[in-house]
């Protein structure tokens, strides 16, 4: 029964499995897997006997990445793609790793040769994401990405979710409530995912709604920085709606704002979000620094 659960927490293939030209009978790494430490020390002792096994050592540079050694990590998969120049796996986690260690350019270019070699869901959002999180003026970018991941993967949960968060930037609400009640529907044990349709109510105009949905979130998770974020959030809506002097209507994005109007307006809703969400160190680092927005 010991050994049993073991092989589960780790997900061991205890198979002959094939990868770049190499057999091994394979401890294979998962996210958050208990057993990843004796995965790593499984596939330690493969490479202690043959450093050449490219596909033992892909393993070995999945595990060190889940294990959060991200220079070990994008090291080995740098041999790896020496040793087999079209090993897509390779690319992928190459990119992940050095999207951690802060080199987006080369992260980007990874992902877009996984996509290149073999396209997958798991690239497409990696990519998706670095588009949103990284660049600003992306969300096209990364609104195909994420489409594309959906496309390959139609339960892909981060992909709606991120999907939704891009959507709502740039103000079209009802798509982002169609893919924030999708990833309620795929996750209904998610706090976040009630409190992400609430705010999509909100900019759909159903305030009602909105908040028996955020209310429900926070029920479900009491932190405040959860609360003081999507409130923020949902100021920003409310505000947008108001009147803006001059003639009727409401602020759709801008009006006769400047381009440097805009950024300050959306450095200032960063902070505001950072702050009123206890982060409080990059609420500063935001202040002073803008790049840091």
């Amino acid at each position: 029964m010991k050994v049993q659960s073991w092989l589960a927490a780790v997900a061991v293939i205890a198979v002959l499995v094939s990868a770049c030209g190499d057999s091994f009978s394979a401890a294979h790494c998962e996210p958050n897997a208990s057993g990843n430490q004796q995965a790593l020390q499984s596939l330690n002792a493969v490479l202690s006997k043959n450093r050449d096994n490219t596909g033992a050592l892909l393993a070995h540079a999945r595990c060190v990445y889940f294990l959060g050694d991200y220079s070990q990590a994008a090291q080995e998969t740098s041999e790896v793609i020496r040793r087999e120049p079209k090993q897509t796996e390779a690319y992928l986690f190459r990119a992940k790793s050095l999207k951690m260690l802060g080199q987006i350019s080369q992260s980007l270019q990874d992902y877009s040769t996984a996509i290149e070699l073999r396209p997958t869901a798991d690239a497409y959002y990696g990519r998706g994401l670095t588009y949103s999180s990284e660049f600003n003026g992306k969300e096209r970018e990364a609104l195909h990405d994420f489409t594309a991941a959906i496309s390959l993967d139609p339960k892909h949960i981060g992909a709606y979710n991120f999907r939704a968060q891009v959507y709502s930037r740039l103000d079209d609400f009802q798509h982002a409530l169609q893919d924030s009640e999708m990833v309620l529907k795929l996750a209904p044990d998610t706090p976040n995912a009630y409190c992400n349709v609430g705010l999509a109510q909100y900019g759909v105009g159903r305030d009602q709604d909105g908040r028996k949905y955020l209310t429900s979130c926070y029920q479900k998770d009491p932190d405040p920085q959860t609360r003081g974020y999507y409130e923020t959030e949902v100021n920003k809506v409310l505000y947008a709606r108001q009147p803006r002097r001059g003639g009727g209507g409401y602020d759709s994005g801008g009006g006769g704002k400047s381009t440097l109007d805009r950024e300050r307006e959306r450095e200032h809703n960063v902070y505001e979000s950072l702050r009123n969400s206890g982060f409080n160190d990059r609420a500063e680092a935001c202040r002073t620094d803008s790049s840091k927005c």
